[in-house]
């Protein structure tokens, strides 16, 4: 197994558990073009969102399920891209967003707060990890 190709999936993985979009859009800016903006537009959105009382929380079946495919779709495209088997890097994926969107979940509401400065310090930190991933990218 590619270490590098591993690493990234879980680096991902996580940052899509707290942000569905999140890395999907890191991946795509790391590549560059029309999805790269797409991508980014859309957890630009979800940023936004989920400050507002209408988003339930990520752990909620819908949402959580949502993650899991995110993080399954960045699992997969980076095991392609590395020629590796594609159905249990996506597994990895769809497996770490799953245990990060529960991890941040109790993160946020017991010690940041479930409330807007919590979301603002959560999503500063999705914006790190995803530009890190992009800058190692580079």
């Amino acid at each position: 197994m590619n270490s590098v190709a591993l690493r990234n999936i879980v680096w991902l993985g996580t940052i899509t558990g707290m942000r569905s979009m999140a890395g999907p859009a890191a991946l795509a800016v790391a590549r560059g073009g029309i999805a790269a903006r797409i991508a980014s537009l859309f957890a630009a959105g979800e940023f936004v969102g989920d400050k507002t009382s209408f988003v339930g929380n990520r752990t909620d079946a819908v949402p959580l399920a949502g993650r899991a495919v995110m993080g399954a779709l960045v699992g997969g495209v980076i095991a392609h891209e590395e020629r590796e088997p594609v159905l249990v890097r996506a597994v990895i994926g769809a497996t770490t967003a799953f245990i990060a969107a529960h991890l941040a979940f109790q993160v946020r509401t017991r010690l940041l707060g479930a409330n807007v400065a919590g979301g603002l310090v959560e999503d500063a930190l999705v914006t790190a990890a995803a530009a890190a991933y992009v800058r190692s990218r580079a």
